[in-house]
């Protein structure tokens, strides 16, 4: 897979990309804290293995490249369940000099554009932890749906604490108006 936006380049991961830059994001706890994974140091073997487990047929991982400089910054995780029409997203951006830049909003666009356009899906769900701030800020300001909160749903990788996890959902008929109406606002 491979796609662009005004700042970025979006493609498939390869086993190249198993960088010590890409490693060494596992092992930030300011970037995984908020995703309930594990500080974990990778061997390269070991990443080229998580990047080996994504087909590009029901399960992606595309990389989050600045156009500019080719600079690796993050990460999307797509799985499709395709009998059901659904997609699950998930995204980590590594490089903390982007948190904040609307690169997860920009990127993830183009991500609903082709995987609503071009790979028959109908809906997409997101999973974010309530304490995951950011993620919840992104789904609310991009127009996904808020479907629930689930209690106690997951147990920390920290202390074994139970961690509330919202449901938010979009539906491809949703994004294609949200779409139109921001071209219709940009052509006025």
């Amino acid at each position: 897979m491979i796609l662009q936006t005004e700042r970025f380049d979006l493609r498939s991961l390869r086993p190249d990309d198993a960088t010590l830059r890409h490693r060494r994001w596992y092992a930030d706890p300011e970037v995984v804290h908020p995703l309930n994974r594990p500080v974990t140091e990778l061997s390269r073997d070991d990443l080229v293995g998580i990047i080996r487990t994504c087909n590009d047929i029901d399960r992606f991982q595309v990389g989050i490249f600045v156009r500019e400089d080719g600079q690796h910054i993050g990460n999307h995780l797509i799985s499709l369940d395709p009998p059901n029409g659904t997609a699950s997203f998930h995204v980590m951006i590594g490089d903390r000099s982007y948190w904040g830049d609307r690169v997860v909003l920009e990127t993830r666009a183009a991500l609903l554009d082709h995987f609503f356009l071009e790979r028959g899906v109908e809906k997409a769900v997101g999973g974010p932890l309530a304490r995951n701030v950011a993620a919840v800020f992104n789904y609310k300001a991009q127009g996904w749906r808020l479907e629930g909160l689930l209690k106690g749903q997951v147990r920390s990788n920290l202390n074994e604490e139970r961690l509330d996890q919202y449901q938010f959902g979009l539906l491809k008929e949703e994004w294609m108006a949200k779409r139109e109406e921001t071209r219709d606002d940009a052509g006025a």
